[in-house]
């Protein structure tokens, strides 16, 4: 019980990381009109969990959890250091670095000594981390079992892009709960994916995504940091 009120603790929207600031390139498909209502934003959501969800976001952590069960340090600042050079574009690769900064320093408290302890060895190595694999150490150190784990960041992940999309194009709050409502079968798909994958399926490329984040360095005025 004590592990699943953790998960849900460390993967609320609310939980200081500052995960609110950023949209991920979202702002930028609503600004040049891509996104525009209800049915473009489901398939916005629905591309995404096929996409950099499954095979960047989750994958990555999958593979973080693998490793930090085995204390393989070197192991987890390798991937790290593959998922942030295939990040191409900038907003999205420091995003990524701000929350797992933010959320290094922060889950040492909720952790038990013997636990914190590994966790530092990983926070305490290397410059810069990523956040997904942040939360995959961070995972095996506590117990919390990795499925559930990737199920619980994904729903998170989803909701906080679907309140973007309420807030932004805007839209009603009742459509983005039919938005949410209409992924639970990708999500679970995603999931499964994430499972399944090989490793060389890490950071498969996307570039269009790509490029509407690169693009929302330059937007006349935005909301969001990424």
């Amino acid at each position: 019980m004590t592990a699943d009120l953790l998960l849900m603790q460390v993967t609320d929207s609310t939980f200081p990381i500052g995960a609110y600031a950023h949209s991920f390139g979202l702002e930028t498909y609503v600004t040049c009109g891509v996104v525009a209502d209800e049915s473009s934003a489901e398939r916005y959501v629905r591309r995404q969990l096929a996409g950099p969800l499954t095979y960047t976001e989750l994958l990555g952590m999958r593979l973080a959890f693998e490793r930090a069960g085995n204390s393989d340090v070197p192991g987890v600042l390798g991937l790290e250091a593959t998922i942030a050079a295939h990040r191409v574009p900038c907003e999205l690769r420091e995003a990524s670095q701000r929350l797992a900064a933010r959320f290094c320093r922060m889950v040492p408290e909720l952790l038990g000594e013997s636990a914190a302890k590994r966790f530092a060895r990983y926070a305490d190595a290397g410059g810069v981390h990523a956040v997904n694999v942040a939360y995959g150490v961070f995972a095996q150190v506590a117990g919390i079992p990795l499925e559930d784990l990737l199920r619980r960041y994904l729903y998170t992940q989803v909701s906080a892009m679907v309140t973007t999309c309420v807030k932004a194009v805007p839209l009603s709050q009742t459509a983005g709960q039919r938005i949410l409502r209409q992924s639970y079968e990708s999500q679970q798909d995603a999931v499964a994916r994430a499972l399944a994958a090989s490793e060389g399926d890490l950071c498969r490329s996307f570039p269009g995504f790509d490029i509407r984040s690169i693009e929302h360095e330059t937007l006349y005025t935005r909301l969001y940091m990424s």
